[in-house]
């Protein structure tokens, strides 16, 4: 497993919006003070163009090949070492036929983001073994003051920090901003389910994505699988809108076809839009074929806030009275 190299002051940070872009003014906003912040820290910040452009009436930022330009822009540039999206969104799929894969692999840098972004980040640990970091996007660095989720994500990538503790509290579900500079609407107890201790190579994401990735063949997961089933593999996921059914049916297949081979634990984040049967059981009895622990609830995904999950790292759960840490070994 490739893990890019920590962030150094005086690098760049670059910015781009491989699904959606930005263009509401409280947005743009926040933007501004992310840019501040993190210049305020040592770093310069570099957005590519799409990144505050819309595209069509769906949302995509621009078309798919300048998505993959100017991404790849700031996989080349030998002064940017941390990548961040600006959004999630719908499309990043379309990408995948046009990247170059060969200069990725040239390239290892720290890639982050959310939901729709599992679809370049799990593409490129799993099938090109380069560590990538499931966790906010670009607008969370421009909350004031920060989170300690947001304090914390940017210390994993500095290489200054190895592990985590839960958060007492996370969101219901979205907020509406007037300033963009609000943090987060802490209003729910977080109370993590399932108990157990376990280690193993994390590897993940949006369920709504992996669900496509299974179905279509369009992502093969078997490398990572071969390469580290004999050490453990931690499997996180968490979705925006997905039911019961869907759920089930994802996770059998990909249990059938070998996804899980190897596994040492499930961790699920807590579900945006869901309907259908209790999620928590839903998951463990679809599961309970694995005999390891199936921890729900967890601060993963789009009820913030988040701990940074990095794909292709070797991880160690503790979990146990609705409380975990995480520890990256």
């Amino acid at each position: 497993m490739i893990i890019p190299r920590p962030l150094a002051k005086g690098d760049s940070i670059g910015v781009t919006a491989p699904s959606f872009g930005v263009t509401d003014p409280t947005d743009i906003a926040r933007f501004a003070n992310a840019r501040r912040r993190l210049e305020d820290r040592g770093y310069r910040v570099v957005e590519t163009p799409d990144v505050y452009s819309c595209f069509d009436d769906e949302g995509r930022s621009a078309p798919a090949e300048q998505r993959v330009e100017e991404l790849q822009s700031l996989m080349s540039d030998g002064g940017t070492s941390y990548i961040v999206s600006a959004k999630g969104g719908d499309y990043q799929f379309e990408m995948l036929p046009l990247m170059d894969w060969d200069l990725v692999e040239r390239n290892p840098k720290w890639v982050q983001g959310y939901s729709d972004n599992t679809t370049l980040l799990f593409k490129i640990t799993a099938e090109h073994d380069i560590a990538t970091v499931y966790g906010g996007n670009f607008g969370d660095y421009g909350m004031e003051p920060w989170h300690r989720s947001v304090s914390e994500c940017l210390e994993v990538i500095e290489g200054t920090r190895r592990s985590q503790a839960s958060f007492p509290y996370h969101e219901g579900g979205f907020s509406d901003r007037v300033t963009g500079l609000e943090g987060l609407n802490e209003e729910v107890p977080t109370v993590w389910g399932g108990e157990g201790s376990f280690t193993g190579r994390l590897i993940g994401g949006c369920m709504d994505v992996l669900e496509w990735f299974h179905a279509k063949g369009t992502a093969d997961p078997s490398p990572f699988v071969e390469s580290y089933s004999d050490e453990g593999i931690v499997w996180y996921m968490e979705t925006y809108d997905m039911d019961d059914s869907r759920v089930v049916r994802m996770l059998e297949g990909m249990a059938s076809d070998g996804w899980f081979d190897g596994v040492t634990g499930f961790v699920f984040g807590r579900p945006l839009f869901y309907s259908g049967r209790d999620y928590a059981e839903t998951v463990r009895e679809t599961l309970d074929q694995f005999d390891v622990p199936v921890i729900t609830d967890a601060d993963v995904g789009h009820k913030a806030p988040r701990m940074t999950f990095v794909n292709g790292a070797v991880a160690r759960f503790d979990v146990s009275g609705g409380k975990a840490s995480l520890n990256y070994l």
